[in-house]
């Protein structure tokens, strides 16, 4: 009886998890849009601040919590040849927390910290850096929204095995914030805050379920 009650109790967290991840009140819409970003939602690549052509390295300021571990310092992004991209997270005296970079078709994790060096906590931060950068190609169907109480514009896409949902500003012309799933334990939202020439110079990234927050906050990009 008490195992039941447990297995059922987690699945109801899972469950309760899975609700949050898509975004509340969607309104289909049907009329054909012609804003840039509604646009790029039918190429290849999917429009986020770090998939802006101009964009070629970026330094941020950076906190990482997972659990009750919190690292600061600094996060160095660089563009790949490939439209993947290198990311280097370190402290204020150089001591190096991961190197790694992400592509469309890979993952490589350069150095780890040790402490941070677990299988199960990278497949997650795998999944969430790809939406943060967008890097694999939408595939199947998209679908339009418009979100009643924010006017929001949604647009909902697939990225391999993960489900993404993508909110931009009523005008259709600023990304507000980006949601996604890939399983019922791995979900995160994203919002883009404070923008600057085009680029938000305040990023939080949060996993609740498995209780992961990255915020940044841009110093420099070029």
């Amino acid at each position: 009886m008490r195992f039941l009650f447990c297995t059922s109790f987690f699945i109801a967290i899972l469950l309760t998890g899975c609700q949050s991840a898509k975004p509340k009140h969607l309104v289909p819409v049907t009329d054909d849009c012609t804003s840039l970003h509604i646009i790029a939602h039918h190429c290849t690549s999917l429009p986020t601040p770090f998939s802006f052509p101009t964009f070629e390295k970026a330094l941020l300021k950076a906190s990482l919590e997972i659990r009750e571990h919190h690292l600061t310092g600094l996060v160095f992004i660089k563009k790949m040849p490939d439209a993947g991209c290198r990311i280097i997270f370190s402290n204020e005296f150089g001591m190096t927390y991961f190197d790694l970079e992400i592509g469309s078709d890979t993952f490589l994790v350069h150095y780890c910290f040790e402490p941070l060096n677990k299988k199960a906590l990278w497949k997650i931060m795998e999944t969430d850096l790809r939406l943060l950068f967008a890097t694999e190609e939408a595939s199947g169907e998209t679908g339009k929204f418009i979100q009643k109480e924010t006017n929001y514009l949604v647009f909902k896409n697939k990225q391999e095995n993960l489900t993404r949902w993508d909110l931009f500003s009523s005008g259709g012309d600023t990304l507000v914030e980006t949601r996604g799933r890939s399983n019922l334990a791995d979900q995160v939202v994203i919002t883009f805050t404070n923008y600057q020439q085009g680029f938000p110079s305040r990023i939080i990234l949060l996993n609740s379920f498995v209780k992961i927050k990255l915020s940044l906050s841009l110093l420099s990009i070029n």
